[in-house]
């Protein structure tokens, strides 16, 4: 509380929103567990040390990985709902050595603890339970969760519920747990080169990235430590709209300004298309001018003169249309005079055919008497009582009947012999009017065809002449707009207009910005006080100072001795010292919502020199002890080292894991991955 009272600031948090108090690394759960390691972690600093081979007195060959101080903090990031836990040679060699090994965890999140633990293999799921030890949720399994629903299940998306915006409003990308987390544990790999460059695409850790490396981290870290006001990011949004707008309204007159060449070059193409179509024998088409003074064929006078010819040709097919309509009408009014005239032809072979008939029916009928008379020639009648063949009527009637049938007969010769001599006249006269009929019908559906194809031909021309007259035109026009340039058209000169609007909208958008800017000065002097003092603290002098700059809506952390240093230990130093500070800030503003720990992996690697390094580590002790005496501290620090600490930290109370790569059970597993690995690469080649 020492660093809290001399400089005036107020303790706003008893303890972090999310920190971890135990990890355990597990062989197997089934049918019993056994543990390989089970690492307790506090409040405030954490010393995972890997002892280095200088300062190893065993003479002994190191083989196998690093001692594991990596692959810890990368299961740390796993149980705080990162998707993997090492890259994937790394993972592949834990999955080999452990298949049924799991990660479990004790963890406090916003006040709630949980016991968790988390898969190495494949295919298996991911155990929660509140309020319970990692031995009660081996023991009671717990409740399954799915990697996507991890974070939000055990209460790490609240963070993200807090801020005062969820998204960059620039981008519109959402902000995410895994953002925050990134930015909590940075990848060793980053090498603490700036403040907003955490995770190295050597890492393969699949964290989620913006669209802008740098844009996007330095405003999410603004929004985690509440460096806005409501109005601010209100004004943000607005300036973020007005300047996709702005973007949008440039290409467009970029486009505009480009568009005179490119319609130019378009038509002009189009043009000379049309008119070697149109004009198949005029020669170099392509090659000649637009338009000269002289008497020689440019394209404007060809243009005049394949208009013409389109027109002269429209002309005779419409004249070749109307005679070809004419003959069409002429088979068609021939051609139902023949179909009338065949028709007579039938109903007087029908009725020919009717009288013979009547012929046949009479002479049939007197047979059909004289028949009867026969047959009853022996029979008496009644009336005179003599034989029917005797009686003098009878023979009478049969004389007659006999004489009739005689003349009939030759009557009906006589007729048969005409009405064949008509029906066979007849049936010629069908059988000229059927071939008349059918030439007039093949000749008619001719000449229709002919019409059709002139009349499809004359759409085609049509066509021809609208696309000529249109691409000529719009040429022109085209042709005018490029070469009077002063004259801008209509829609290049409202793109202008509403650009300068945007602008001057941007403009008074970013004057009320920055007098917002200004009313963080509060906020700001906070987190500059505290940088300061933490600097000073850790270069032992008063000539150096920290600055943290807003300006221009980024947010930068500046060591200085008079100018501005530079340097790449001092750019390290910097983003370590400005890590701290903001856990610090967090701990003295309700505005800020850092989850309150903090993970550094070997930032003495990253040209930190041992004198800075030690004082720094001295730094965070006393932070610890200052904060211990008050029975809590409101932030976790986690630091791995090969280099050691200063003697008086070199206690079981600050450093929480000893590990030594010279020995395998120092290792984090107990065991050498990289033998483990050669071995199962000799039996697949055995």
């Amino acid at each position: 509380m020492g660093l809290f009272n001399e400089l005036g600031l107020k303790l706003v948090r008893s303890e972090s929103d999310v920190w971890v108090n135990r990890l355990v690394l597990l062989e197997q759960i089934f049918p019993e567990p056994i543990i390989i390691r089970d690492v307790h972690l506090k409040p405030g600093l954490n010393i995972i040390r890997a002892e280095d081979m200088e300062n190893n007195e065993r003479t002994s060959e190191i083989t196998g990985h690093s001692a594991g101080k990596t692959t810890f903090c990368r299961l740390m990031r796993y149980i705080l709902g990162e998707r993997t836990f090492g890259t994937k040679s790394t993972v592949e060699l834990i999955r080999r050595a452990f298949p049924q090994g799991y990660v479990a965890a004790e963890l406090f999140v916003y006040g709630r603890r949980w016991a968790v633990r988390r898969p190495f293999g494949v295919g298996r799921m991911t155990y929660i339970k509140e309020d319970c030890s990692v031995e009660a949720l081996l023991a009671e399994k717990g409740r399954p969760v799915s990697q996507e629903s991890y974070t939000k299940e055990i209460g790490l998306d609240v963070l993200l519920d807090r801020l005062g915006t969820g998204e960059i409003v620039q981008t519109r990308e959402p902000i995410q747990w895994g953002h925050v987390l990134a930015w909590c544990t940075r990848d060793q790999e980053s090498r603490f080169q700036n403040i907003y460059d955490w995770r190295s695409v050597r890492s393969e850790s699949e964290s989620p990235s913006f669209r802008f490396p740098k844009a996007g981290p330095l405003f999410m870290i603004r929004a985690v430590l509440g460096l806005f006001l409501s109005e601010e990011l209100k004004g943000e949004e607005m300036a973020a709209r007005l300047q996709g707008k702005k973007d949008a309204l440039l290409k467009q007159i970029e486009e505009r300004k480009r568009e005179p060449d490119f319609r130019v070059s378009l038509y002009d193409r189009r043009l000379r298309h049309l008119l070697k179509s149109l004009l198949p024998h005029e020669p170099d088409v392509d090659s000649r001018p637009f338009m000269t003074s002289n008497l020689s064929d440019d394209i404007a006078r060809l243009t005049e003169k394949a208009r013409k010819t389109v027109e002269k040709n429209l002309e005779d097919i419409r004249w070749e249309i109307q005679a070809l309509q004419s003959r069409i009408d002429s088979h068609g009014a021939e051609l139902q005079q023949n179909k009338r005239d065949l028709q007579d032809m039938c109903a007087v072979l029908d009725m020919n055919a009717a009288a013979e008939s009547e012929v046949l029916n009479g002479i049939a009928k007197q047979d059909e008497e004289l028949k009867k008379i026969e047959e009853w020639k022996s029979n008496r009648c009644r009336l005179g009582n003599v034989l029917f063949r005797d009686c003098v009527h009878v023979r009478e009637r049969t004389s007659v009947l006999r004489i009739g049938e005689y003349q009939d007969l030759q009557a009906m010769e006589e007729e048969k012999r005409k009405r064949a001599e008509t029906q066979r006249i007849i049936r010629e006269q069908q059988n000229d009017y059927v071939e008349r009929i059918e030439t007039l019908e093949n000749e008619r559906k001719a000449l229709i065809e002919e019409r059709e194809r002139l009349s499809n031909k004359t759409e085609d021309m049509r066509d021809n002449l609208r696309d000529l007259n249109s691409t000529w035109s719009e040429l022109v026009k085209w042709i005018d707009k490029r070469d009077r340039p002063a004259d801008e058209y209509k829609e290049l000169s409202l793109l202008r207009q509403q650009l300068d609007a945007v602008e001057n909208e941007m403009t008074q958008i970013e004057n009320e910005l920055h007098k917002l800017v200004r009313q963080h000065d509060t906020n700001k002097e906070v987190l500059t006080t505290i940088f300061s003092w933490v600097v000073k603290s850790v270069l032992s002098s008063d000539l150096y100072n920290g600055e943290v700059n807003l300006d221009g809506g980024e947010l930068s952390f500046r060591i200085s001795n008079g100018p501005l240093m530079t340097g790449e230990a001092v750019e390290t130093l910097g983003v370590l010292l400005a890590d701290i500070s903001c856990l610090l800030y967090n701990s003295a503003t309700e505005t800020a919502h850092l989850p309150g720990f903090l993970i550094h992996d070997s930032p003495r690697e990253a040209d930190l020199s041992l004198g800075i390094y030690h004082t720094f580590i001295r730094l965070v002790a006393d932070l610890d002890t200052q904060f211990g005496l008050q029975g809590f501290s409101p932030f976790q620090y986690i630091i791995t080292t090969t280099t050691p600490p200063p003697p008086e930290l070199n206690t079981d109370s600050f450093v929480r894991l000893r590990l030594n790569a010279a020995n395998p059970q120092d290792l984090l597993f107990r065991r050498n991955m990289a033998a483990i690995g050669m071995k199962h690469y000799q039996e697949v080649l055995t």
